[in-house]
């Protein structure tokens, strides 16, 4: 029997294009805030903010692919406000990321260890990084630079992943995902101004997949791991010496 995987944000846009790539013998426990179905699969209702539900959602998982966080579509509809960091909405989005990234984040982790799940992927985010003042060259062990506040928290799931595989004994692996190929770019998701040229950080579909595929299946890796993801390009600003040396 092959070991079952929660993977949680199922109904997203990053599950959506990752899908597609799992192999077929993957056993994948798929769970969302509200139950639904997505390219012919079954997704489960899982609220990661009720830590109880979160819990019972362990039995039977030797892993976790994290893709949840909450959503810009529901909050933001006032995106020059948003992106000055001003108004009503940024204030109700911080609040929610608040509840959703950083409560849910940790509750999952908590969970993860109490049952005894063996391995952790975190979907974190290159807009860690690419905040200003802008540094020439990206690469995983330099200082956070949040572009936003949806950066901090994913530097807070970092943060947590790391005292985790430290101090109880999990695999976890950071993936720092570059922006979807194809995905429309909003200046509350990347700031166009911070992020130049932008062919550097784009990431195709099936490098996604194959990054998170490669976090489940690795064997004699280390404990903990940050890695950016992005598809390899004539122009990259990133720099690749330590996924090809890893």
């Amino acid at each position: 029997m092959n070991p079952k995987i929660l993977i949680t944000g199922a109904s997203g846009a990053i599950a959506q294009r990752i899908l597609p790539f799992f192999p077929a013998d993957f056993d994948l426990l798929l769970t969302d805030r509200q139950a639904t179905e997505i390219q012919g699969r079954k997704v489960h209702a899982l609220d990661i903010t009720d830590f109880s539900a979160v819990q019972a959602a362990m039995e039977g998982v030797a892993a976790i692919v994290h893709l949840a966080i909450v959503s810009l579509r529901e909050v933001v509809h006032d995106d020059q406000l948003f992106d000055a960091d001003e108004g009503a909405e940024y204030l109700r989005f911080n609040d929610l990321a608040i509840e959703v990234n950083v409560r849910g984040t940790y509750h999952l982790f908590e969970a993860a260890r109490a049952a005894g799940v063996k391995r952790f992927v975190f979907a974190s985010s290159l807009a860690i990084l690419i905040g200003l003042p802008r540094y020439a060259e990206l690469h995983d062990d330099l200082a956070p630079r949040p572009a936003n506040f949806y950066a901090v928290t994913k530097m807070w799931g970092e943060n947590l992943g790391e005292y985790f595989s430290r101090r109880h004994g999990l695999t976890v692996y950071c993936l720092r995902f570059g922006h979807p190929a194809g995905q429309k770019i909003a200046p509350h998701n990347i700031r166009k101004r911070e992020l130049n040229p932008m062919p550097s950080i784009l990431v195709s579909s099936e490098d996604l997949a194959g990054s998170v595929i490669s976090a489940l299946t690795h064997q004699g890796g280390p404990a903990f791991g940050i890695y950016s993801i992005v598809s390899n390009c004539t122009d990259s600003r990133i720099d690749f010496s330590k996924t090809q040396t890893s």
